[in-house]
């Protein structure tokens, strides 16, 4: 499907006409016509405001390729969701898991080098916080394994 075939569909999904667009846009009717009628293309800044107000991707907006069975107002942006707080906390609890398992490494092989018990003893430490560190992620993450 075409931007200008797009853009008519997603903003009488809006129950807009026309104008209304163009007020939310900061645009003269007369450009919204001509996106619409395929005479010219809104510019990037355009694009962006389009993709936000109609909530899909600019890249579903921009490719005309794209499945027209996929439904664009449950696309989420890639940035939105990389970025999310959910998200964040996820990466960082991967991100601890695997400093405490490297420290544990660490740990380790000076126990084993320089025959130190304390050395052994901040390895099995670093061991039970990353253990402790991947239970909690997946309770919460809700992930089982595979039988």
């Amino acid at each position: 499907m075409k931007l200008q075939d797009k853009i008519i569909q997603l903003r009488k999904s809006k129950g807009w006409s026309q104008e209304d667009l163009a007020e939310k846009l900061n645009v003269s009717r007369q450009a919204v016509s001509r996106w619409e009628n395929g005479s010219a293309l809104p510019d990037a800044n355009n694009i962006f405001q389009l993709s936000k107000l109609f909530g899909v991707t600019a890249d579903y907006l921009l490719n005309d390729d794209q499945d027209k069975t996929d439904d664009p107002q449950k696309q989420k942006d890639v940035f939105d969701v990389f970025n999310s707080n959910k998200f964040r906390k996820k990466r960082l609890s991967i991100v601890a898991s695997i400093c405490f398992l490297m420290a544990a490494g660490v740990w380790l092989f000076l126990a084993i080098d320089f025959l130190n018990i304390g050395y052994a003893m901040l390895a099995i430490v670093n061991a039970l916080l990353s253990s402790v560190n991947l239970y909690f992620y997946i309770k919460n993450n809700k992930i089982t394994p595979k039988n």
